[in-house]
């Protein structure tokens, strides 16, 4: 395959970040953007320095287009498996920007759709591509710390009107739950560190904020088919700047964040071990390793390989995020359903 065309879907804040990643590989180039409005088209473009790019009047118009061969899903989230279904129906491949379904008949029906095509599909799970969350994932690979047996992840930002988000973000019926509008990246991040599927979960929620129309708070208790246990938690209402916390504790030691104990690791270790890297530590967009994620799916793209953060495994995250929000709706410990 030669130059791979690039049509991008909506045009919020996000957008500008994968667009400008597109820009920085040299396999791709932006053919064309469709958005709710024109002006925001226009003013997308603009801002990133597109040139000679398509505005598209609709979804179907983009798709027809055989100089696209993949799509960039920055729409709202519930806008999301109708987007992905017409996708894969043309043959696109696709990166899907999370949450990529509010409920799971949604999500059935995008799996059916991105199965029949064959096309390749990435899900937006940014932080993998964080240095952090890279230096953990070596550790573990070395066994620094051994088996997991607990796990804790947190998700705590402030999302409120200084946020462009907000208008939409507030509302049930678009943004779906605060696990799903931006703590499934907790959920995600535990299960990628655990290596393992959540099989249980109980969870309690509640709301400060009485513009959102759903419960802004949630902790969550999650039992591995492994025997491991865990927690994870989503914060809109903290009066902090933004964390996203993680605690692992294994057979052999410890990680906290870019912390580490581990005795038979570091010899003569006698206190925690502090890696000065960049973390997961701001809402920003801009702050987020968009590249790196980018450049993956077009290697697989390229390469026609799938990719560990392609759909049929974002959906396993999704799936405890169900469970998670059905918990603390029915104050019952729910089993997550496994995914078909």
């Amino acid at each position: 395959m030669g130059e791979i065309g690039v049509g991008i879907v909506g045009s919020g804040w996000v957008s500008g970040e994968h667009i400008k990643a597109y820009q920085a590989n040299p396999a791709t180039r932006i053919v064309g953007i469709c958005s709710r409005t024109r002006e925001g088209a226009v003013a997308k473009l603009s801002e990133t320095g597109v040139q000679d790019a398509r505005i598209y009047a609709s979804l179907d118009e983009m798709l027809s287009d055989p100089a696209i061969q993949a799509v960039s899903i920055c729409s709202p989230p519930n806008q999301h498996p109708d987007n992905v279904v017409a996708c894969a129906q043309a043959g696109k491949h696709i990166l899907i920007e999370k949450a990529v379904a509010n409920d799971r008949q949604a999500l059935d029906r995008m799996l059916a759709a991105v199965r029949a095509a064959g096309v390749r599909t990435v899900v937006s799970f940014v932080l993998h591509w964080n240095p952090e969350f890279m230096l953990i994932k070596r550790l573990l690979g070395e066994r620094a710390i051994g088996d997991i047996f607990y796990a804790e992840v947190d998700y705590w930002h402030n999302i409120g009107p200084q946020y462009k988000q907000y208008a939409w973000n507030i509302k049930k019926d678009i943004a779906g739950s605060a696990l799903l509008s931006a703590g499934i990246h907790a959920v995600d991040a535990i299960r990628y560190f655990v290596q393992d599927e959540v099989d249980e979960v109980f969870a309690f929620s509640n709301k400060r904020n009485p513009e959102y129309e759903y419960d802004t708070n949630l902790v969550g208790a999650l039992r591995f088919r492994s025997g491991a246990i865990g927690k994870v938690s989503v914060s809109f209402d903290v009066q902090s700047p933004y964390a996203f916390n993680i605690d692992l504790l294994g057979t052999e030691g410890t990680i906290r964040d870019n912390k580490v104990y581990s005795k038979s690791f570091f010899e003569g270790q006698t206190d925690w071990m502090e890696v000065p890297t960049i973390r997961p530590d701001s809402g920003d967009v801009t702050h987020h390793p968009f590249r790196g994620e980018i450049d993956h799916f077009v290697d697989c793209i390229l390469n026609g390989v799938e990719s560990p953060l392609n759909l049929e495994d974002a959906a396993w995250t999704h799936a405890v995020c169900y469970a998670l929000d059905e918990s603390a709706a029915t104050g019952k410990p729910i089993r997550v359903i496994p995914v078909a």
